[in-house]
C-alpha cells in the first residue's frame, strides 16, 4: 500500500502541474463522486447509527482502495474525496492514507484550500490516534460533561501563521469554535 501511494504521489508531483493546465485532463471519477456523496449525506443526518456507519465506511474505503489500485483516481477532486473517506477511518493506515491522498490533491491543485485543510486534519487525527497531541487544532472530542472541546494541541509544533496557511483557524479560533458548539 505504501509503495503504491508513494509511486502515485511521485508520478503526480511530476505530472501534476502539466495536468492542471491541460484542457484534455481527465474528468472526476463518477463512482468516487457517488461514494463521497453518500458518505457526506450519511454524516449530515441527526439520527446516524455509528455502528452501521462504521461498516459502510469500511466498505467505502475498500472500494476506493480498489479504484486507486486500478488507477481510477486522476484529479485533485478525486484525491480529495478519497482522502476524506480515509479520514473517516479507524487505523494508522487509514489516516496515513488520508494524509497521502490530501497531499496529492494539494499537489495537483495548489489553490485547493480544502486539500490543505485535509492534510492538516489527517495529520492531527494520526497524531491523536497515536496518543500524541495534534498540531493544527482540527480535531474535537466530547469532554467529561459531554460538551465539545478541542482535543489536546502541541501549541509549539506549528504557529498560527502555518495553521492559517493550511486553511485551519488559529488556536483562538479553534477554541472559539468549540465554545460555540457547546464546549468551554
Amino acid at each position: 500500500m505504501r509503495r503504491l501511494l508513494l509511486c502515485t504521489m511521485l508520478g503526480l508531483a511530476i505530472a501534476g502541474p502539466a495536468m492542471a493546465d491541460d484542457p484534455a485532463a481527465p474528468a472526476d471519477n463518477p463512482r468516487l463522486a457517488a461514494i463521497y456523496a453518500a458518505d457526506q449525506a450519511a454524516r449530515s443526518r441527526d439520527d446516524i447509527d455509528w455502528d452501521i456507519q462504521r461498516e459502510q465506511d469500511r466498505a467505502h474505503r475498500a472500494e476506493v482502495l480498489a479504484l486507486l489500485r486500478a488507477g481510477q483516481l486522476r484529479t485533485a477532486t478525486d484525491y480529495f474525496r478519497a482522502g476524506i473517506l480515509f479520514q473517516h477511518g479507524e487505523s494508522d493506515d487509514d489516516y496515513r492514507t488520508a494524509l497521502a491522498l490530501a497531499q496529492v490533491s494539494a499537489t495537483l491543485d495548489p489553490q485547493r484550500s480544502a486539500a490543505r485543510w485535509l492534510t492538516a486534519a489527517a495529520w492531527d487525527r494520526l497524531l491523536l490516534h497515536r496518543g500524541q497531541p495534534q498540531w493544527y487544532g482540527t480535531q474535537y472530542q466530547a469532554g467529561k460533561d459531554g460538551a465539545l472541546e478541542l482535543s489536546p494541541v502541541d501549541e509549539d509544533a506549528v504557529d498560527d501563521a502555518e495553521r492559517l496557511r493550511m486553511g485551519v483557524p488559529n488556536l483562538a479560533g479553534a477554541r472559539a469554535r468549540a465554545a460555540a458548539m457547546g464546549g468551554d
